[in-house]
């Protein structure tokens, strides 16, 4: 607003010059003279203006650097928790972009596969009760303290895409997951051991959120890059398509059977 206050008093004053000088014979000295001042002003103040933009911008890179190792690490540990999962427990191939994975279509196949009594890939060994949550609140954690860190420098659109991850329904769904369960066992309702009977599908805006924090990091790093050696690229999905079937982590079709039995039981014994 201050910058643009300035513009509009320069280009009023040098337009009063050229008035001046060109349309009155009795100011055309004094207009040409007060022409040629103003000109000199304008085109000191925005030289000056763009020195001192620049040394801001060079000044700030340090910060600009964090932020952005912070958002890539973020972004690149929600990419490689959901294709990891996605891997040990959908039947089908990788989808062919990222665009596709983080959707409705590539989302809800992990949902009606994994099977949460198994084990992921991970030491110490665990169910899929206790790492999905375990994600969830790392997502949820590390987010408010990007949020936190970074909240005077970071840009607006950025703010916004890491809050929706942290703080959206799907996320907060996965970390009520243990209550939920415990709640079944002491009911002892049969409910079918995959993710989506334990949670909400992801939003659109989720979806968005996460596809826009990618654009950005790679945006970001051709910028950036420059200025550090060290400086890394956000995790890059590359498809996997020699997969070994059935994943290890996709329920069973008896154990889904069972359960699925087990439910219209119960259902029956409470009419």
């Amino acid at each position: 607003m201050r910058n643009n206050i300035i513009v509009i008093i320069l280009s009023v004053f040098v337009s009063l010059g050229l008035f001046l000088w060109f349309f009155s014979s009795k100011t055309e000295d004094f207009g040409l003279n007060f022409f040629t001042e103003m000109l000199g002003v304008v085109v000191t103040v925005f030289i000056v203006d763009r020195i001192i933009k620049k040394r801001e911008e060079t000044k700030n890179i340090p910060i600009k650097l964090a932020i952005y190792e912070d958002v890539r690490l973020y972004a690149s540990r929600y990419i490689k928790f959901w294709t990891d999962t996605y891997r040990q427990s959908v039947p089908e191939e990788d989808p062919e972009t990222i665009e596709d994975f983080f959707s409705a279509n590539g989302m809800t196949k992990i949902l009606n596969n994994l099977y949460m009594d198994a084990e992921p890939n991970v030491i110490p060994s665990r169910k899929w009760w206790d790492w999905v949550t375990q994600n969830a609140k790392e997502f949820k954690d590390t987010g408010d303290k990007i949020i936190d860190r970074h909240s005077s420098n970071l840009e607006p659109m950025v703010f916004g895409y890491v809050h929706q991850l942290a703080e959206s329904d799907f996320n907060n769904f996965l970390l009520q997951i243990g209550a939920l369960r415990q709640s079944d066992i002491l009911t002892n309702f049969p409910r079918v051991p995959i993710l989506a009977n334990y949670s909400l599908k992801p939003k659109e805006e989720d979806f968005k959120a996460i596809l826009g924090l990618i654009d950005w990091c790679n945006e970001t790093y051709a910028k950036l890059n420059k200025h550090s050696k060290s400086i890394k690229k956000v995790s890059e999905y590359i498809p996997f398509k020699d997969k070994k079937l059935p994943p290890k982590s996709m329920i069973p079709s008896l154990v889904f059977k069972e359960q699925i039995e087990n439910q219209k039981k119960a259902r029956n014994q409470n009419k």
